[in-house]
Order: C-alpha cells, then structure tokens, then sequence
C-alpha cells in the first residue's frame, strides 16, 4: 500500500460523507473508471475513421494488403503512406486493449 499525503481540508471534506478512506478510496476509482473510458473513447473513434476509410477492420485490411495484389495497388494509390496509417491503426487497437484491460482490472476491484 502506498501513502499519499493530502490536505487537511480534503480530509475534513471527505469525512463529512463518511470514513475519509473509503470516501477517497472511492473517488479515485470513479476517477480511474471516468479516465479509462475516455481513453477507450478516444481510441474506438480513432478507430473508426480508419475502418471508415479503408472499409475494413484492421485484421481484414492487413489481410488483404498482404495477400491482394489489386488491393494493396488501391491503397497505395489512394495513399501512398499507408504502411504509417498501418503504424497508427495498430497502435490505436493496442491501446484500446491497454485501457480495456486497466478498465476491466479497476472494476474487479
């Protein structure tokens, strides 16, 4: 367990609504849940613009480039950079996981 100093008045306010603990035990996990989808928020919308644009989720997209002559030829005129958009669109999904999962670990809690 880890001790984090606060101020008095935080404590005093905290107590008003019961144990300070678990008042502020509480807090930071609403806190925690709020940030984590708003994460997850941010990354499903990045998301979508990608499967807006290329028509596909990302394992069909990575799919089709890796095995569809015509298809990679479509996207690479259509974009030239799309191994970078590739990068994002990866990164995005993993950190949707990351904050599923952190989002899922705080509510076993």
């Amino acid at each position: 367990m880890t001790t984090i100093a606060l101020e008095k008045e935080w404590v005093e306010t905290a107590q008003l609504f019961g144990e300070a603990r678990n008042i502020i035990k509480e807090a930071l996990r609403a806190y925690a849940i709020q940030q984590c989808q708003q994460r997850l928020d941010e990354a499903r919308a990045k998301i979508a613009v990608y499967r807006r644009k290329y028509n596909h989720d990302y394992e069909t997209f990575k799919h089709a480039i890796q095995t569809n002559e015509r298809f990679l030829r479509e996207v690479e005129a259509q974009n030239p950079m799309w191994e970078q958009v590739a990068m994002e669109w990866e990164y995005w999904l993993e950190e949707q996981q990351t904050w599923r999962n952190r989002l899922e670990t705080i509510m076993q809690r």
